[in-house]
């Protein structure tokens, strides 16, 4: 199984190997070239990814305060919308109350003259019972004058 090896084979594996070896350190030196390379973009990335982030951060930060401006804006003006919409509610609300009050006063109005009306009605029906009995007791004296005069006249 095992023949002996020539000098030439000897010689010629011996620079396959040398050869073999040139081409692994070739190799091994592109290698760490590709991971220095690597390495350099990968720095390079983290580097833009830190920038970036730090941008977005500024524009969180920036969007942040913008928001709370608006939101501080809105809710001024929701407070003095809400403001006005209760000073006109209470503005509308008195003049109802002054409304009711002169409808209130009013209907008292309406029923003291009623009772004022009630009242004459009362007043004018016992002036006009007096007035008849005025009437019946000039006819009655009328009547009576007459009858006296034409019954009981003596000529004097």
């Amino acid at each position: 199984m095992s023949e002996p090896v020539t000098q030439s084979q000897f010689t010629e594996v011996l620079e396959t190997m040398k050869a073999m070896q040139a081409q692994l350190a070739e190799l091994t030196l592109e290698v760490k070239v590709g991971q220095a390379e690597i390495r350099e973009k990968f720095n390079t990335i983290d580097q833009k990814f830190q920038i970036v982030d730090e941008k977005l951060n500024a524009i969180e930060v920036r969007f942040e305060e913008k928001f709370n401006t608006l939101e501080a804006k809105f809710e001024e003006k929701l407070n003095t919308l809400e403001a006005k919409f209760d000073e006109k509610f209470n503005t509308i609300e008195e003049k109802f109350n002054t409304i009711e009050a002169k409808i209130e006063a009013v209907r008292l109005e309406v029923q003291t003259n009623r009772e004022q009306l009630v009242d004459l009605g009362k007043r004018q029906g016992s002036t006009e019972n007096r007035l008849w009995a005025l009437l019946v007791a000039l006819f009655l004296m009328v009547a009576g004058l007459l009858a006296k005069i034409t019954l009981f006249d003596r000529g004097y």
